[in-house]
């Protein structure tokens, strides 16, 4: 499953981002490509430091992002961060200050979380008049009793064109702060950036997965 990445030990010996360390979790509106070449709207997060610095779209849980060595590997997603009142700007290399909309807490350690949830994403040449359009959808089933099961398919949107499913993994999991751990039940592990917004949508890693029927 893409946003699952299987990661070795999780806990690296360089200096990590704390919850002491963070402000909080805002989002500003942004855009995307979609299945289908589509430029949709989407709201990326932004971590925010309490040193003043602003972290984009996050993939990993805070406590095992080293700032040192992402500052000089992925610059571009780095800047800072203004408050004046209420309201939050950010300001990131190569884009316009923008406001923040939004802002969402952390969660509480042991949270429970219940339902299916999906994301879909691609892209390809359809909006642009072309034949081909990539599909990729991964889920997520959460029980409160902290196991899930995790799946995900792909695929061409085109005649003649076939869709491959992977096998389901299960696992448990935990949510903390601003991270959801899962542990696979094959022994693999990832620690990856989360929070929910209500009950709209759940953000595991850097996509959003949205409520599905059962």
């Amino acid at each position: 499953m893409a946003i699952a990445l299987m990661l070795p030990s999780l806990h690296a010996q360089a200096a990590t981002i704390g919850a002491s360390n963070v402000d909080g979790v805002c989002l500003a509106k942004t855009f995307k490509t979609g299945v289908g070449g589509m430029r949709l709207p989407v709201w990326r997060p932004y971590l925010l430091l309490k040193d003043g610095s602003a972290y984009a779209n996050p993939k990993l849980a805070p406590d095992i992002i080293d700032p040192v060595a992402s500052r000089q590997s992925e610059a571009d997603r780095w800047g800072s961060w203004t408050q004046q009142g209420n309201n939050k700007t950010l300001n990131i290399p190569g884009h316009n200050p923008m406001p923040s909309a939004q802002c969402v807490p952390p969660a509480a350690a042991g949270m429970p979380l219940q339902g299916s949830f999906k994301h879909v994403g691609g892209g390809g040449t359809i909006a642009g008049g072309g034949q081909a359009s990539f599909m990729r959808s991964d889920n997520y089933r959460f029980y409160p009793d902290g196991h899930f099961i995790a799946g995900s398919s792909s695929g061409l949107v085109a005649p003649g064109a076939s869709t491959v499913s992977n096998a389901d993994r299960a696992g448990h999991y935990r949510v903390h702060d601003y991270s959801i751990d899962l542990r696979y039940d094959d022994g693999s592990e990832a620690q990856l950036f989360f929070y929910a917004d209500g009950e709209k949508l759940l953000h595991i890693g850097d996509e959003d997965y949205v409520p599905t029927a059962d």
